[in-house]
């Protein structure tokens, strides 16, 4: 099941409009991850199989994924976007079983939504203020901060950059030797941006769980509601038929089944 779970992370991650770590935590792993990177001499060899089964589904999403993933988008993007949005719904409804609605927490909730809502009508083309290498590295930085994070979609933040479509097909092209020799520059620039945003933020995000736990699920949980609400947003905007329409709400409801079985299976 880990690593079912770490491959449908990882086709997340790669998924416009989708968080990696909503995912994470609706399959119960988030936490685990955490610790598991940040305490891994405590207990490394239970620690490195979780990290192996979830990373090794995850980096073979990323790696097979990218070349489908381009193709079923350009064919069928309702439809595997309905797919995806039927697992985070299936995921956030069984995650929010474990918040306590006090009043501090529903407020807090709220004050996430609307922020986050307001945050994303801001429309900066980033790649007209940083060029270069540096965008990469921007790329980068933000790509690992939004994984660590719950309810940001990199690819969102990738696009607002203009190197979405760049990441991709580097991804998908990373057997390719001479491909990979000849876009070394951006390689490395977007690489150093990532490790650099792993050790802060994976740092940032334990403390937060370990001193504010419930806080810190209100405003996770917020921002899973306004992922769902986003993705909405882009399917209304789509023009789909009658028929692809039934089979996205197929694929609706299958997404919900996926996540509540593998809800149901912490290991």
């Amino acid at each position: 099941m880990l690593f079912i779970k770490g491959f449908i992370i990882g086709l997340g991650k790669i998924m416009p409009g989708v968080s990696g770590a909503i995912l994470a935590i609706n399959f119960n792993v988030y936490e685990r991850l955490i610790d598991a990177i940040i305490y891994f001499f405590d207990d490394w060899k239970n620690n490195l199989l979780f990290l192996f089964k979830i990373c090794l589904g995850a980096l073979l999403a990323i790696i097979l994924g990218s070349k489908l993933l381009l193709f079923l988008l350009s064919n069928y993007h309702f439809l595997v976007m309905m797919l995806f949005l039927g697992l985070i719904i299936g995921g956030t409804y069984d995650f929010g079983k474990n918040i306590k609605f006090t009043w501090k927490n529903i407020i807090l909730i709220f004050f996430a939504f609307v922020l986050t809502y307001l945050f994303s009508l801001i429309n900066v083309d980033i790649g007209k203020i940083i060029s270069g290498k540096m965008i990469y590295f921007m790329g980068g930085f933000v790509s690992i901060f939004a994984s660590i994070v719950p309810g940001i979609s990199s690819t969102a933040i990738l696009m607002s950059f203009g190197i979405y479509d760049k990441i991709l097909n580097m991804v998908a092209n990373i057997y390719d030797i001479n491909y990979l020799f000849n876009n070394m520059g951006v390689f490395l620039a977007y690489l150093s941006g990532m490790f650099i945003s792993f050790i802060i933020n994976i740092y940032l995000i334990n403390y937060l769980l370990k001193k504010h736990r419930d806080t810190t699920y209100s405003v996770i949980l917020a921002l899973s509601i306004i992922s769902i609400i986003f993705l909405l947003k882009i399917l209304f905007e789509l023009k789909i038929t009658v028929i692809s329409f039934i089979m996205g709400i197929i694929l609706l409801v299958i997404g919900l089944l996926i996540a509540t079985l593998l809800n149901k299976s912490v290991k």
